[in-house]
């Protein structure tokens, strides 16, 4: 089974899973992991949220861990887009704006990137106060520059870890990891 397969499989576990809330995904290849996120959730949800560190990135992002343009270069927290058969809002967890959706019973959220509030004490209190508050039936939380976070509390506040492995498909990056010593 392919390093995909399996990681589709574990996401739409998740997502089947009425106990389980919140779910960290770790893993090295970036697109790799958005792509198997949103797809799984494409399957299961018609509308959600990503809460994201960088609105400027994230329609990147998106467009190239699916290889087409999905999304416009800028995007507003006060429009709602179309991906797959799901309408996302899209907004900044990092900045606080009047109307920060909470989401409900029928939607998801992800929150993506969130390295970089793991290593900040202050942001990630922050954080921690903005997962408590998602009203989602399901949350995500998906990891980039993995190598780099040194403090994982993260991990004791969801229900679920799944680190999505690319050794079967995507070797060359894992060597490339290994070779600069980031792994």
């Amino acid at each position: 089974m392919s390093d995909e397969k399996k990681a589709i499989e574990a996401v739409l576990n998740f997502l089947k899973d009425d106990s389980k809330k919140i779910l960290l995904v770790r893993g090295y290849d970036n697109q790799a992991k958005l792509k198997v996120v949103l797809s799984c959730l494409n399957r299961e949800f018609d509308r959600g949220i990503i809460r994201t560190s960088s609105m400027s990135d994230i329609p990147d992002f998106i467009n190239r861990a699916f290889n087409k343009r999905l999304l416009p270069n800028t995007i507003k927290s006060t429009t709602t887009y179309n991906l797959g058969r799901m309408t996302v809002n899209i907004n900044s967890y990092v900045t606080s704006t009047r109307s920060n959706p909470k989401g409900n019973d029928s939607s998801f959220t992800v929150f993506f990137p969130v390295q970089t509030v793991l290593d900040d004490s202050k942001r990630y209190d922050n954080f921690l106060t903005e997962l408590n508050n998602t009203k989602s039936r399901k949350v995500i939380l998906i990891t980039t520059n993995e190598w780099s976070i040194k403090e994982w509390d993260v991990e004791n506040k969801v229900d679920e870890v799944f680190f999505y492995s690319v050794e079967k498909d995507n070797p060359q990056l894992m060597i490339n990891l290994r070779n600069n010593d980031a792994i």
